[in-house]
């Protein structure tokens, strides 16, 4: 079980500007299962115990994880204090699909501040959205961004962002068509972003759900500005496992030298890139 608490969102007024929140005692327990309140209604200070959800109404703001380190009942109402794990960082929670993972089935949940205690573990849920990729980036990525991206999705897919120079865009697609076939969902710039889309933001939303980043290192790879910027998003995602693929006589520099270069033989480049991710998956 895990504590959710819901305020109104107000800008400069959130979760990290303070670690003291005041409720009204009457919603506690709001939206709450009736056998879970009645077994903590006289003892507020045993929901310490559980790990909390920190969010905003009408999926304003982002949510965060943390914990309940003291509750002060004043009568009509209550202090929390609270601390928020500096291990989990900010995460959107955009739409009621999203509330729902969290066991919020009554719309009113998503618009109400209150104190509710839900069922479930709340890491796994976090963890469930850090593997779809909608989680610590800070970024909101909705369905039909994901759907327009990635296309449609099942949890055996790999979401494999593929990085490489524009000379190269011919033997780019021919890897992704390959890695399609092996059932891998790909992103290649020059392929899947839409004339009518603003490319950047395209780009920041392919690198924000990714689950694989593959640098394809060719002559020119490292003097692309985009690519090197791309290699650094990739290092500053920890979920994200990295693969750089030499298909040229240079190396990997900067950054791409903290992992293990590859080199497949042609023309069996995606399936070496397929071995390598599911050996590490």
């Amino acid at each position: 079980m895990y504590n959710l608490l819901v305020r109104r969102y107000v800008p400069n007024d959130s979760w990290d500007d303070s670690n003291v929140f005041t409720l009204e005692r009457e919603r506690i327990f709001e939206y709450t299962n009736e056998r879970i309140s009645f077994k903590y209604r006289e003892d507020l200070q045993s929901l310490k115990d559980l790990p909390c959800l920190f969010s905003y109404e009408e999926f304003k703001g982002t949510g965060r994880v943390g914990r309940i380190d003291a509750v002060t009942d004043n009568g009509p109402s209550v202090d929390v204090v609270y601390r928020l794990y500096t291990c989990f960082p900010a995460f959107p929670i955009y739409n009621k699909q999203t509330y729902r993972l969290f066991g919020c089935h009554d719309v009113l949940e998503c618009y109400r501040t209150h104190w509710a205690v839900k069922n479930g573990d709340l890491f796994d849920i976090v963890d469930e959205l850090k593997r779809k990729g909608r989680a610590y980036t800070g970024v909101e990525v909705s369905d039909e961004v994901m759907n327009r991206i990635w296309g449609p999705m099942s949890r055996t897919h790999y979401r494999v962002f593929l990085s490489h120079s524009a000379r190269d865009k011919s033997r780019t697609a021919e890897i992704a068509g390959e890695l399609k076939e092996l059932g891998h969902r790909t992103f290649v710039a020059h392929d899947d972003i839409q004339a009518t889309r603003e490319w950047r933001d395209e780009i920041v939303h392919a690198l924000n759900t990714m689950t694989h980043f593959v640098g394809l290192v060719t002559d020119d790879f490292h003097s692309r500005v985009w690519t090197d910027q791309e290699v650094g998003y990739a290092f500053c995602r920890e979920d994200v496992k990295r693969i750089f693929v030499i298909l040229s006589e240079v190396n990997p520099e900067g950054l791409a030298l903290f992992e293990q270069a590859i080199t497949p033989a042609e023309p069996n480049v995606a399936q070496h890139i397929h071995n390598v991710m599911i050996e590490n998956q």
